[in-house]
């Protein structure tokens, strides 16, 4: 049986899982890089806040990414691209074993952010075209979870050696370079997506204030503690490796929680869900400095399955709450949006951290995610004194997405909620 890429379902099949193997070694090497670079910052004594720059680094080419590369896949297609950004996305990691300058580092954070940019978007368009309307939603959610998998598996492979050193960096660039393997070989073209109607960001912004201002917000945290985490860790005693776990607990939350929050956005409005995560995250950043005081290993890690939970499944919700209020046609337009004020909330969070935590000392961090979570809270009880509420029979199905992605994957995961293929336990076979 053929699907209508005139491919018979076993090619299809193995197709599928060499190009999620691939995805999931180029998140390994994300994860991977982001938790190194904070440690090695740390012990080489940057400041505080020029690890928050670096980091915030990522954000800036992760946004120029996503405008400039459509562009060159229009010029020279999309295995070219692929294989360029790869290159000198492995080149890139290596330098930064061999110059470790804090101004070399942030134009370096910066082109990994870029290259990673189209990485993404490259074989996201490929999985999207080797799948049809039955089988979307399943591999939708699998993608995303394979994305997540690998971030986390990034953070134990740091235990192989010491950030000091340059094995880490060589181990990362070889995990890259296995990853366009499979790209490469594969005999789809990825096809260019175009824009069914234009949707302006401030009309964006006006339909669904309290998504916009969600996703905003998830920006902002998210980036704070995926990557400064590792940082809070060392300079509150912890060892290298205690740091790494500790950002792996961040991201084994979201993992838990996605399907069970999703559930839960379901089945009631989905403002009550926000209302819940931003309490949830800002109690449990609250005491996080407080068990690091304490040295309380398997306390600190409970609090932060909770921080981590909370602030990686608000993207979902968030923009699960932007779909109730946006047309069909308008999807692949606001995923764009959705992207970019997610990217500008990423972009910010280190630079605002890191300066609580240059006040406040580590702990600062959390008590900058708590204090945003706060003000969440607040804003979403305003919003629900405003507007009236949107029934849960009205509200579209919830969505599998938890970290960042290319436009690309955001408009399938909202399109998929348009159409009423809810990205469920069931779902996913």
């Amino acid at each position: 049986m053929k699907n209508p890429h005139g491919q018979t379902k076993r090619p299809q099949l193995l197709l599928v899982w060499s190009l999620l193997f691939g995805v999931a070694l180029i998140a390994v090497c994300s994860g991977m890089q982001g938790t190194l670079l904070g440690l090695r910052a740390s012990l080489e004594n940057f400041g505080v806040d020029t690890i928050g720059l670096i980091m915030s680094a990522y954000y800036a080419g992760f946004l120029l990414g996503a405008r400039i590369v459509p562009k060159w896949v229009g010029r020279v297609g999309h295995i070219r691209v692929f294989a360029a950004l790869a290159t000198i996305a492995s080149a890139v990691i290596l330098v930064h074993s061999t110059f470790v300058d804090p101004l070399i580092w942030f134009l370096l954070r910066a082109l990994t952010g870029f290259c990673l940019s189209g990485l993404f978007m490259v074989s996201e368009s490929w999985l999207n075209t080797i799948t049809d309307n039955d089988n979307r939603g399943r591999l939708l959610a699998a993608y995303m979870f394979t994305v997540t998998l690998g971030f986390i598996g990034g953070q134990f492979l740091l235990n192989l050696a010491s950030p000091m050193g340059f094995e880490l960096f060589i181990l990362a660039s070889v995990v890259l370079s296995f990853a366009i393997v499979p790209m490469l070989l594969s005999n789809i073209s990825a096809p260019a997506m175009a824009y069914a109607e234009h949707l302006q960001l401030y009309r964006l912004i006006r339909l669904s204030p309290l998504g916009a201002m969600g996703v905003f917000v998830q920006g902002l945290s998210f980036s704070s503690v995926m990557w400064l985490t590792a940082v809070f860790g060392a300079q509150s005693g912890f060892s290298d490796t205690e740091s790494a776990y500790l950002v792996g607990v961040l991201t084994f939350g979201g993992l838990v929680l996605l399907l069970p929050v999703g559930r839960l956005s379901d089945l009631q409005e989905r403002r009550h869900t926000l209302l819940l995560l931003s309490a949830m995250a800002a109690g449990a950043a609250l005491f996080v400095p407080l068990a690091a005081r304490l040295d309380s290993l398997w306390f600190l890690s409970c609090l932060l399955f909770l921080v981590g939970g909370a602030a990686m499944c608000f993207y979902s919700v968030s923009m699960s709450h932007i779909n109730d209020h946006v047309r069909g046609e308008q999807i692949l337009s606001a995923s764009g949006s959705i992207i970019f004020i997610n990217g500008i909330g990423g972009l910010s969070g280190p630079i605002l951290s890191t300066q609580v935590m240059k006040i406040l000392g580590p702990g600062g961090l959390y008590y900058f995610v708590a204090l945003v979570y706060l003000f969440m809270a607040v804003f979403t009880l305003y919003r629900m004194s405003v507007r009236a509420p949107i029934t849960a029979e009205e509200q579209s199905h919830g969505m599998a997405v938890m970290m960042q992605t290319s436009q690309v994957i955001v408009a399938e995961a909202m399109d998929e909620t348009d159409q009423g293929d809810p990205l469920a336990p069931e779902a996913m076979g």
